[in-house]
């Protein structure tokens, strides 16, 4: 796999970069400096709106466009100087700045919360990004045993990640026992793994439950994960089944926290208080039969300006201060979840026009990048 490259922000630069023409999405990029009881609660969504101070959205952007002569600039640098100094196209052109700055909006919300910012690594894989935010004091969020290892080979620290999923594996549950990683407990079988796997690996296992807080969260439904007709976690009315089920391994499991996960593409805030909210209310049922809950997982899924149509949308501190009162009241430390809100603004796909064909009836402008490269769901 082709290395990712960290560049400085020279005048020239340099010829010796290598990039294969089939590169794949996770290998070419380039980084640039600048200069008991079943609790019966439903959320209510919250119809007021956010107040957002239009100077706290003032938002920089990595990739800009002169008026003077129409190039494509990252951070200052010319697109097509980097297009002339590399060996093979196409190509991905990361801003390290960039993924730096989304990092520390997140890092500056969370001040005065003890917390964990864990990057959920199925949003881009690139092994130099992970590198990066782990250096920023990222944690990592896992939904298989390939991003585990990848994560441990990025230098994650272990008891900052967690494996979510509802279809993990036993061979991948024990290398996370064995390494120190959180579990989220998705279901009864996945209970019944975790428990074997926490056997072979002679670790106890510190687990999340992954409750289903049955809330809208106002997005297209096959990326809601959090309403009562989702795949994922547990139901409400389970939760005693799941906590005697702990009780009964003493030795395998320790619950340490409660996980929910709305969807994808939120831009309504206080959508993440409603489950919180429900969340908190769940942890005190739990504490009150002798668990030591220290964490609440609220997820990710902070939406981004899909269309780059100057949309303005909630930023991280717009959320954390949604639920920043609750988890202070109950001395939890706060674990979210973020993925294309770290990442998602801070690259671009970078291709050479090969010619223009018509059919007669319209033109068609070819480059060099197909879907073989594009970065796609």
């Amino acid at each position: 796999m082709a290395a990712s490259q960290f560049l400085a922000h020279p005048p020239n630069l340099p010829k010796s970069l290598k990039y294969p023409s089939h590169s794949l999405p996770l290998q070419p990029s380039f980084f640039f400096k600048p200069h008991s009881k079943t609790l019966k609660l439903r959320a209510v969504l919250s119809e007021k709106p956010v107040a957002v101070a239009a100077a706290a959205n003032k938002f920089h952007h990595c990739f800009t466009k002169s008026d003077d002569d129409g190039f494509l600039r990252c951070e200052g640098v010319k697109v097509q100087d980097v297009i002339d100094s590399v060996d093979k196209r196409p190509f991905y052109l990361y801003s390290k700045p960039q993924i730096t700055r989304n990092f520390d909006a997140y890092h500056e919300a969370l001040i005065g919360l003890r917390s964990i910012i864990g990057y959920a690594i199925k949003a881009n894989n690139n092994l130099k990004i992970l590198e990066h935010l782990r250096q920023l004091g990222c944690g990592a969020v896992l939904v298989s045993g390939n991003e585990l290892r990848l994560a441990l080979r990025a230098g994650f620290d272990p008891t900052k990640c967690i494996f979510n999923g509802n279809g993990k594996l036993l061979e991948d549950l024990v290398l996370a026992a064995k390494e120190g990683v959180f579990v989220n407990v998705d279901s009864e079988f996945d209970l019944e793994n975790i428990v074997a796997a926490a056997r072979i690996a002679a670790k106890k296992v510190n687990l999340l439950l992954r409750i289903n807080p049955d809330v809208d969260p106002q997005v297209h439904p096959y990326v809601a994960t959090g309403n009562k007709n989702s795949k994922f976690g547990i139901r409400n009315e389970k939760l005693q089944w799941f906590l005697d089920e702990v009780k009964a391994h003493p030795d395998e499991l320790k619950l340490v926290g409660a996980h929910c996960h709305l969807g994808s593409t939120i831009t309504k805030v206080d959508i993440f208080k409603d489950a919180a909210v429900l969340m908190v209310n769940y942890i005190d049922q739990i504490r009150d039969q002798g668990f030591e809950i220290e964490y609440l997982n609220i997820g990710g899924g902070l939406g981004i300006d899909y269309y780059h149509a100057g949309a303005v949308l909630p930023t991280p501190m717009d959320l954390i201060n949604t639920v920043r009162e609750l988890v202070l009241s109950r001395g939890l430390t706060l674990i979210i979840e973020p993925g294309r809100s770290l990442i998602a603004n801070t690259c671009c796909f970078v291709n050479r026009v090969t010619g223009v064909k018509t059919n007669g009836t319209k033109n068609f402008v070819v480059i060099d990048g197909s879907m073989a490269e594009l970065i796609h769901g």
